[in-house]
């Protein structure tokens, strides 16, 4: 299997473990024989995340105007709130600009989570609110574990069990799963554990305009927003490949003008975005080979 990703993939010296492409003509997937086949996508989670946000916009059972407080009960919240909290949106969790500046909040590391203690939404609305909301960005898991719990209660379900039913087994994905916070909700920051050729089938319902044969996932107006606002989907050097990346060297990539979906496993042990940033350019010359150079 040749093409522009697969070649610089194999190149790669860190370890990959798979990637996938997707167009119209199929999935073309490869698999490090060594490695799982699911394997932890880091902030790809997020992306996940956004798409369960923009399932339940399209649904009409959230907007991204609403604040995020009003899905919870004053017990829920707790009695150490920074008022700031009352002003904070959906939208500006999705952006992460909720104005949370200095964040000690992580979901990987074992010094964080004996900090946080069980309860995680109490931690998070602790947290001082040191900007006004929608102005400053600060980017943290918190933001979309609050956004977890927000799909939760829209949902009537846990972020998990929402994305299994709305989006990953109307899919099809094969082997998938999320990590839990001590209380049983979905971490949403990080946590994801998948297949590169199941991620890219998410990626590819974005590059088809939120639509999955016949059926509405999420709304194209949703899509454009993310897009626009970047929603856990970012421009790629001002390409029409939009993306979101993990913190070791992971992604799902697609473009709506194209039509095709990208997504990849690894571990980079210096800099993932660099890696991130090679395997990126070279999704992009396989468009530009398979169906010429973009021309506005």
């Amino acid at each position: 299997m040749h093409n522009a990703l697969f070649d610089a993939v194999l190149k790669e010296k860190d370890p990959m473990y798979d990637a996938a492409v997707i167009t119209d003509d199929g999935i073309e997937y490869w698999h490090n024989e060594n490695c799982n086949f699911a394997n932890n996508g880091h902030s790809v989670t997020k992306f996940f995340i956004s798409s369960a946000i923009g399932a339940l916009v399209t649904e009409g059972k959230i907007k991204t105007s609403d604040k995020i407080t009003d899905f919870f009960t004053n017990e829920e919240i707790g009695d150490n709130i920074d008022k700031g909290w009352y002003g904070v949106t959906v939208e500006h969790a999705l952006q992460h600009k909720t104005g949370m500046l200095s964040v000690p909040y992580g979901v990987d590391e074992d010094k964080h989570i004996e900090l946080i203690g069980e309860d995680f939404l109490k931690y998070v609305f602790s947290i001082n609110i040191d900007a006004k909301p929608g102005t400053e960005y600060k980017y943290t898991d918190a933001a979309y574990y609050l956004l977890g719990r927000v799909i939760e209660k829209a949902a009537g379900m846990t972020a998990y069990e929402y994305i299994r039913e709305k989006i990953t087994k109307p899919l099809g994905f094969k082997q998938w799963g999320m990590i839990l916070c001590p209380m049983g909700h979905t971490i949403g920051g990080g946590g994801l554990y998948s297949r590169s050729d199941d991620n890219a089938k998410l990626g590819f319902l974005w590059a088809n305009k939120g639509k999955y044969g016949d059926n509405e996932i999420i709304s194209y107006d949703y899509i454009k927003a993310a897009m626009e606002n970047d929603y856990a989907s970012t421009s790629f050097r001002g390409t029409d490949v939009y993306l979101k990346t993990g913190a070791k060297g992971q992604c799902i990539a697609y473009s709506i003008k194209r039509k095709a979906a990208t997504a990849w496993h690894g571990y980079s042990y210096s800099d993932g975005n660099a890696r991130n940033d090679r395997l990126l350019i070279a999704f992009c010359q396989y468009l530009d080979t398979k169906f010429g150079e973009l021309k506005e």
